[in-house]
């Protein structure tokens, strides 16, 4: 499959279009601070095989989807190994990847981001629209997998992030790097005021990320919105880098929600700690 030349980071070369056998993937093309990690956003193709890539347990046959994943984690270099991802319900709680959670599972744990400091751990949320943020440090190494849709957004799931990271792992966010994936664009989301409202109320700069499209109806930015609290929480704007990728403009090669009608699959926002070589 040729490169989306319509895509403006992948065309500027600063996110890489990946196509392997079984897995297309876009992701950076360098990452800030040269960190001990890999990342990547899987899109909906399964790589030169012709098949869709849908990485959801609910939205396909279990074996094929475990199939699906596991090869999104070789394509990393990651062999004999579990994606962790959790039950998202579109709030802020945490699920912190340790050892002990290593050895039982995941099962039942609900949750819309994972940390962990193991390396050879892969996290993974799943999206379809959502926006994707990968967060790390380089000293301590930590790593953060966010999921950030319109109700993670309101309840400040990235800022909540980074107060476990500081707690936990005394990571001051002056040392934080951010990676923002394809989502739903600041063009394409359209809302009406019961969904404005609470935004409204409780954030000061909320028409920064929202654009008025007539009477009763806005747009809203979730990249905008949440590059706004990784910096309000301390987060470098030299620290912050996104896609700019949206999954209703580019449905063709991104799973949508939205544009799909509610009848989407589900791709991945996939982060994983190498071990020292």
């Amino acid at each position: 499959m040729t490169p989306p030349a319509a895509i403006p980071a992948v065309r500027d070369g600063t996110f890489l279009w990946r196509e392997h056998a079984n897995v297309t993937t876009i992701e950076p093309a360098t990452l800030p601070g040269n960190p001990p990690l890999r990342c990547c956003f899987t899109t909906r193709h399964a790589g030169t095989s012709g098949r869709p890539l849908n990485l959801s347990f609910d939205l396909g046959a279990r074996p094929e989807v475990f199939a699906q994943r596991q090869q999104v984690l070789r394509t990393l270099g990651i062999e004999q190994s579990t994606l962790f991802s959790v039950r998202q319900v579109h709030g802020n709680d945490v699920c912190i990847v340790d050892a002990d959670a290593v050895q039982q599972g995941l099962a039942g744990v609900h949750a819309d981001a994972l940390v962990t400091t193991l390396p050879s751990v892969p996290l993974g949320v799943l999206v379809a629209d959502c926006l994707p943020i990968v967060l790390y440090s380089l000293e301590p190494c930590v790593l953060a997998v966010v999921h950030a849709g319109r109700m993670g957004t309101y309840h400040r799931i990235v800022q909540t992030v980074i107060q476990v990271l500081q707690a936990r792992f005394a990571v001051s966010p002056q040392q934080l790097y951010a990676v923002m994936g394809p989502s739903i664009g600041g063009g394409c989301y359209h809302l009406d005021a019961r969904a404005v409202d609470p935004f409204r109320q409780h954030f000061e700069a909320w028409k920064q990320f929202f654009t008025p499209q007539g009477k009763g109806v806005w747009t809203m930015s979730l990249t905008r919105a949440n590059d706004l609290q990784l910096r309000d929480a301390g987060v470098p704007a030299a620290h912050i880098h996104a896609t700019e990728v949206c999954t209703v403009c580019h449905n063709a090669h991104f799973h949508s929600h939205r544009a799909e009608d509610g009848e989407a699959g589900r791709g991945m926002g996939i982060a994983v700690l190498l071990p020292e070589s």
